[in-house]
């Protein structure tokens, strides 16, 4: 039977940077966007091929044969056999899936991959349900929500579920989260922090990351000890990490505007991190003060959720998450400063005191996760036409690309999910190759 799953992006709203150090906590919360894998038979083909597809780009097919290792232990072989640029993501995933499930030689199967329209800046609406664009996925603008952590997760648990050797012996949760962090750090090439996975799986959380130790001794798949190693990792529970669930508030919504840009992380985070290992005392200072002040965050929201319910103490909970969201933003703004990176750049500090003075209910807005210039985030009071205000201020602000579109997406509590594949078949007469569901 096909095997349907979808797994959320996320938004750092608290913890950018400092979500790197075990000893400090992070906000993300899970977003509706999602990216889906459905996983389909293809009995007519060669056992051991699989089939990868992502129909909303050009020329994105992947074709994989996947056969036993040399000697027991390495891991199962998977190797690209069609031309085209690798993915990296996707290939890492399998290798590490199959060899966990020690299924050398699966049956033929096709992979479809299916990206909800948040992920990447989109052409004026109104846009198709997985609107397709008409340049290779390389050449998409990002908007910043976590796309391949999401991916890797949405395919771990596909793979898992979809080959189960006893589907009616279900997995723990951490099953899921485990080897989706092991695939997701060795095909980025680093152990990060680990959170957008986190929320990728779990939903919403406060996070706190596990020790980068647990993945580094995971030895290559051609080592001898990759299987054992890498089934030893995943089973045990990481008990040093914490994800612990949150919500928004009824109170308060979310919104996300995409400025079209996008930034390079890896860079901005490289850069910051050379700062604090040689600024000493004065950059401690200043690193814990900003998780300090994440921590407030993080108390208000918990406060709201269990307050009384009375307008006037959510009110007065509400201002607090106002002023605790501009202490983030000033600190966060020294400490580019301090580390020389735009963190939260000009441009963006004028769209987001733009909003908060113009229209009436935005509690403050950030430059999520590591800053720059991906999706800013608003949080707003769910009062009548608050949201549809904010969009339209939204779209009306000028920026390089044209004006800033406020994402189709709102805060969710759940991660990854099993889908009904029925819930597909909406699409399959535009992408070819998915009628057989």
């Amino acid at each position: 039977m096909p095997t349907a799953v979808s797994a959320p992006g996320k938004v750092l709203l608290a913890g950018g940077y400092t979500v790197l150090d075990p000893s400090c906590r992070g906000l993300v919360f899970a977003l509706s966007a999602r990216i889906h894998c459905i996983a389909t038979s293809t009995p007519s083909s060669t056992p051991g091929k699989i089939t990868v597809r992502s129909p909303q780009f050009q020329d994105a097919v992947w074709e994989y044969q996947v056969s036993a290792p040399d000697f027991d232990g390495q891991g199962v072989s998977v190797v690209q056999t069609n031309d085209g640029d690798p993915n990296p993501f996707v290939l890492t995933t399998l290798k590490y899936t199959l060899s966990y499930l020690s299924l050398p030689v699966p049956p033929a199967t096709t992979l479809t991959i299916l990206a909800d329209n948040p992920y990447y800046s989109q052409p004026p609406p109104p846009n198709p349900r997985f609107n397709a664009l008409p340049f290779p996925i390389k050449s998409a603008y990002k908007t910043g929500l976590g796309s391949s952590a999401a991916l890797v997760t949405s395919l771990t648990s596909c793979i898992l579920l979809h080959f189960l050797p006893n589907p009616s012996d279900p997995l723990p949760p951490h099953i899921f989260h485990n080897l989706a962090q092991a695939s997701h750090c060795a095909a980025q090439g680093k152990v990060g922090s680990g959170f957008d996975v986190a929320a990728a799986t779990y939903g919403s959380c406060i996070y706190r990351r596990f020790p980068p130790e647990i993945l580094t001794a995971i030895p290559d798949p051609g080592d001898i000890d990759f299987t054992a190693t890498l089934k030893e990792t995943v089973d045990e529970k990481w008990n040093s990490m914490e994800s612990d669930p949150i919500t928004l508030p009824p109170q308060i919504g979310l919104v996300m505007g995409d400025v079209q840009c996008g930034s390079s992380t890896p860079g901005m985070v490289k850069t910051v991190l050379s700062w604090r290992k040689s600024g000493g005392d004065d950059a401690d200072a200043l690193w814990y003060n900003l998780n300090s002040k994440n921590e407030d965050l993080i108390t208000a929201i918990n406060d709201i959720n269990a307050a009384d319910g009375t307008a006037t103490t959510a009110t007065t909970l509400i201002d607090t998450i106002k002023q605790r969201i501009a202490s983030i933003r000033q600190t966060v703004r020294e400490l580019g400063t301090q580390a020389a990176v735009e963190i939260e750049p000009p441009s963006q500090t004028q769209l987001l005191d733009a909003a908060e003075e113009q229209v009436e209910g935005v509690i403050g807005g950030v430059v999520p996760g590591a800053g720059g210039y991906d999706a800013v985030c608003f949080l707003y009071e769910r009062k009548d036409g608050v949201e549809q205000k904010l969009r339209e201020f939204l779209g009306n602000w000028k920026v390089e690309n044209g004006v800033v579109k406020a994402l189709e997406l709102g805060q969710e509590g759940e991660g990854v999910r099993v889908e009904n594949v029925e819930g597909y078949r909406d699409v399959k007469a535009y992408f070819e190759g998915i009628a057989e569901l």
